[in-house]
């Protein structure tokens, strides 16, 4: 007579097998949330990075002058970066056209700020962007997570660690 072995788990196996997946989520779960902020962080560093730069390239080609410009409803220039920004070729009379280009953000995550002398950053021309000297930076725990530093000349650079600690203060509430 042949016997057959039957494989199962009991209720107590599970329970422990239960219990230690429990503390295996409870560690894990905190370092997964952080590494997800840290990739929309720096997801966004290279999206407003691509703007800078498109719009630059972009005023020196059609040698014109270009804005770049946060925006709230994808149309209009406003100091709030935190929803999208717009980017627009500004016709001969120094009228803003149309967006050429949009991007928007769901702000429930990151908030692009962006400090400057004027709420928008016009390209001239020949690639300057006169009196537009400024930084983007995004907080995140209520320090500077990261900063883009724009000047005249139109480049655009990454803030070091130490920069960064020194504008901390731009992220208190």
């Amino acid at each position: 007579m042949q016997t057959r072995t039957q494989w199962g788990l009991t209720l107590i196996e599970m329970l422990v097998f239960m219990a230690i997946l429990a503390i295996i989520l409870q560690v894990a779960l905190p370092a997964w949330q952080d590494f997800i902020m840290k990739n929309r962080s720096q997801a966004l560093q290279h999206s407003i990075e691509r703007a800078v730069q498109l719009s630059r390239s972009q005023a020196v080609i059609s040698k014109t002058n270009v804005e770049l410009c946060g925006s709230q409803d994808q149309h209009t220039c406003s100091n709030d970066w935190s929803d999208g920004w717009v980017i627009r070729v500004q016709s001969l009379n120094g009228q803003p056209g149309q967006p050429s280009h949009v991007h928007t953000l769901d702000r429930r995550h990151l908030q692009l700020q962006w400090a400057g002398f004027r709420p928008k950053i016009v390209f001239n021309a020949n690639g300057y962007s006169s009196s537009s000297n400024g930084r983007f930076f995004v907080c995140r725990d209520g320090k500077i997570d990261w900063q883009l530093i724009l000047n005249r000349q139109g480049r655009l650079r990454r803030g070091q660690l130490q920069e960064n600690r020194e504008q901390d203060h731009r992220c208190a509430a």
